[in-house]
């Protein structure tokens, strides 16, 4: 072996033990070492040197299988049985069938890597039936979920036992796990409680209509109007939408009747309802919520600076750490948000943790130059460490949300401006940028939402010119 190559024979590289060098190969011009390398299977292969260390090479090949090929291979107490042919997902995914009898769609990437080596049911006696698929399982509705699988579909007749097997059996070939979790946790608190027992023949646009009141007006804690949020309701009649439009391409129902219901949640248009703050307005606000204090006179009142002047929300100003300011490009690295716990038991059992933000969410914001400079001030005069937050309390703890809320209502009352909320001073850095010629796809990466529809249904102006006129002034020569 030449002394310019790096001896790796006898480490192992995934499934591979570099038996010994086994000279060189050419790739375009350059020349790279080869390795003669033992399979955990049996099998023998030849692999690029560079290709074992960067991690890309584990195998001779016997980790790709097809799913086709896997079939009769055992995993844990799972056996592959057939490929999932109705998988519409990015991933190759098969039937396998669990020592307990039951039948699953898994990825085989799941399989092969040893993260899944059941269906599920060695979950429930370790985990205490902790989350829904868990706590709902029944084994009635399972026979009627298989004999859903064989073609049978009159054994489903309540929307309980089709939501049941609509996470089960439809939404794995879908959607990803966190999302299925999602939707039965939405199912289970809001949509079934009230529905559950209704024949899905019953299911119609009347039903839906009272079920929407009635979720509108539900008391809930620890909201703003002691209601659930409009995005909530909307959200909540997404899920149960795509659940009856998957019963209708089942043949359970024969229309979706959610579709005629939408136009009970019709969105708020913040520049048509002017439900912003104007100059006058600012001018008679800010300097009252600039002079809110902690007790040891730390400036909270930047919190609400930094809502109006970078559009974030409460609970992202909230978690925002000194590091993640950057003085010397004028940003905010936005990475987490302070969600709020709630225990069991009373209101007060209540805890605040960072969650880490995901997609557009996670973004960095341009910072005005004047709010950087009272920053700059502010860390240099409390000497905030880059792991303490901006808004703190003692003991490196995050600022109450709740606090700051109240705070802000209460100041903007003793001016005279009504109801003022952290939503009010967000949608009006909104219409600011509106107003600035700012584009709907930039307020949107500015803001963190996920599409720039948003933007457009919530803050852009809605023009009043009908049809017939906008097409007649398109012509005008």
């Amino acid at each position: 072996m030449p002394r310019t190559v790096k001896d790796i024979t006898g480490k192992r590289f995934g499934k591979l033990v570099v038996a010994g060098f086994a000279g060189y190969g050419q790739t375009g011009r350059q020349r790279i070492s080869l390795w003669k390398c033992r399979c955990d299977c049996g099998n023998t292969c030849i692999a690029q040197g560079y290709l074992l260390k960067s991690g890309r090479r584990k195998s001779c090949g016997c980790i790709r299988s097809t799913p086709d090929q896997m079939i009769g291979k055992r995993f844990g107490k799972l056996t592959v049985i057939a490929e999932d042919l109705d998988n519409h997902t990015t991933l190759q995914k098969v039937i396998c069938r669990c020592d307990c009898g039951r039948e699953k769609s898994i990825a085989t990437r799941d399989l092969k890597s040893g993260k899944v080596v059941s269906c599920g049911c060695d979950r429930l006696s370790v985990r205490g039936r902790k989350d829904y698929l868990e706590r709902q399982y029944d084994e009635k509705i399972e026979e009627k979920m298989a004999a859903f699988r064989h073609g049978n579909l009159s054994a489903i007749e309540t929307l309980e036992e089709w939501v049941y097997v609509w996470i089960r059996s439809v939404l794995p070939n879908v959607v990803k796990e966190t999302t299925i979790c999602m939707y039965a946790e939405t199912m289970e608190r809001h949509v079934l409680p009230s529905l559950g027992k209704i024949r899905l023949c019953d299911m119609t646009e009347k039903v839906i209509g009272q079920w929407l009141e009635t979720l509108r007006v539900t008391p809930v804690s620890g909201t703003q109007n002691g209601c659930m949020t409009e995005g909530t309701v909307r959200n909540t009649l997404s899920v149960l939408s795509g659940c009856m439009r998957d019963a209708q391409k089942s043949s359970l129902i024969d229309r979706n009747p959610c579709t005629e219901s939408s136009w009970i949640l019709q969105g708020r248009n913040v520049w048509e309802e002017k439900d912003w703050l104007d100059e006058n307005q600012l001018k008679v606000l800010m300097p009252v919520l600039c002079a809110y204090q902690g007790k040891d006179g730390y400036p909270l009142g930047l919190g609400f600076e930094m809502i109006l002047y970078t559009g974030m929300t409460l609970s992202e100003t909230a978690a925002l750490r000194w590091g993640e300011v950057d003085f010397e490009n004028g940003e905010f690295h936005l990475e987490y948000f302070l969600a709020v716990k709630r225990d069991s038991g009373p209101e007060e059992n209540r805890r605040y943790e960072l969650e880490p933000l995901t997609g557009r969410k996670k973004r960095n914001i341009p910072v005005p130059d004047s709010l950087l400079k009272q920053l700059e001030n502010t860390r240099r005069q409390y000497r905030g460490g880059p792991e303490e937050f901006v808004l703190s309390q003692s003991e490196n703890e995050p600022v109450r949300i709740d606090r700051m809320r109240a705070a802000l209502m209460r100041r903007a009352q003793s001016c005279g401006l009504g109801k003022v909320t952290p939503r009010m001073l967000r949608d009006t850095y909104a219409v600011h940028a509106v107003q600035a010629g700012a584009s709907s796809d930039m307020i949107a990466e500015l803001m963190g939402f996920a599409s720039s529809q948003q933007v457009i249904r919530r803050y852009m102006p809605r023009t009043g010119t009908d049809k017939k006129t906008l097409v007649n002034k398109m012509f005008e020569y």
